[in-house]
């Protein structure tokens, strides 16, 4: 591997420290995705920047085991990011990176139609073939998670969301670590970490959570039903320029505007029902699984 290939994957590792003023949820680190989501389709570059560093700041904090879902958001909102950085490699890195847990993901054709540079990085990603990583050393204590799970090897690939979890179900270190990048050091035992490695339980499990009842997350709740009510009217009014063109009485001087903006519209349609849908789906999984 290049020494430039290296350089685009040399990410920082975030790890736990005293410095946190207090340990974040899982919910909190989906807010600032969600927050990102949200600029990053209203085309508010600075924002999305802004909440991209927020959450990646957050990683180093984090209190609670980060779940596969909200790794597949977390490798979204770093793929978007690194386009934005007109950083193609690592953009098909992280979609590499989302693809391994949400395979069934679809690029919406709005955010990025045929022939587009992001469509094309999304294309390759999904064009890679895989590549065997490295055994896990087992840890001496609790265990090692990769992309939200329990790790079975560390990706060679492609980034990945690095996880130690004490036996208590604490969270001693998180990282994102690059290609090319040694992973977080951590004290091991002989022999390698398997499927099978789980966590002893040092506290009951909460009545309600064992019996099932579903649990939401408020903020997040609220983004997507305003995402979806933004994706509602831009795509109504999407739908009456496009009858306004249709129509024979309107003035060619009028077309080429009315084009423009029914597509801006479908656009902005198509993305914020991404957010919605997105955001709808970690309401309910960080609000359910802890």
């Amino acid at each position: 591997m290049s020494l430039f290939a290296l350089f685009l994957f040399a990410l920082p590792v975030a790890e736990a420290t005293d410095d946190c003023a207090e340990r974040l949820s899982t919910a909190t680190l989906a807010q600032y995705i969600s927050q990102a989501d949200l600029a990053f389709s209203s085309m508010d570059e600075n924002t999305f920047r802004s909440a991209r560093w927020t959450a990646q700041r957050s990683l180093g904090c984090m209190g609670e085991a980060i779940q596969t879902g909200q790794a597949a958001a977390y490798y979204r909102m770093e793929a978007l990011g690194s386009f934005l950085d007109q950083n193609h490699a690592q953009t098909v890195g992280f979609f590499k990176s989302m693809l391994k847990v949400a395979p069934n993901y679809l690029l919406p054709e709005p955010m990025a139609p045929d022939g587009h540079p992001l469509r094309v990085d999304f294309q390759v990603a999904q064009g890679s073939n895989p590549v065997v990583g490295d055994p896990v050393p087992k840890p001496a204590e609790g265990l090692i998670r990769v992309d939200g799970g329990v790790a079975t090897e560390f990706p060679r690939d492609r980034p990945y969301l690095f996880q130690h979890q004490k036996g208590d179900g604490s969270i001693a270190q998180t990282a994102v670590v690059g290609i090319g990048v040694e992973y977080p050091k951590y004290q091991t035992v002989r022999g390698w970490q398997s499927a099978a490695t789980g966590l002893r339980r040092s506290q009951p499990v909460d009545k309600v959570k064992r019996e099932g009842a579903i649990s939401v997350n408020v903020p997040l709740a609220i983004i997507s039903g305003g995402s979806a009510l933004v994706s509602g009217i831009t795509y109504v009014v999407a739908m009456s320029k496009a009858a306004e063109f249709e129509d024979p009485r309107t003035p060619k001087s009028d077309l080429a505007d009315l084009r423009d903006s029914t597509n801006s519209m479908v656009w902005v349609s198509g993305t914020f029902a991404t957010v919605a849908l997105g955001t709808g789906t970690a309401a309910f999984i960080v609000g359910g699984e802890f």
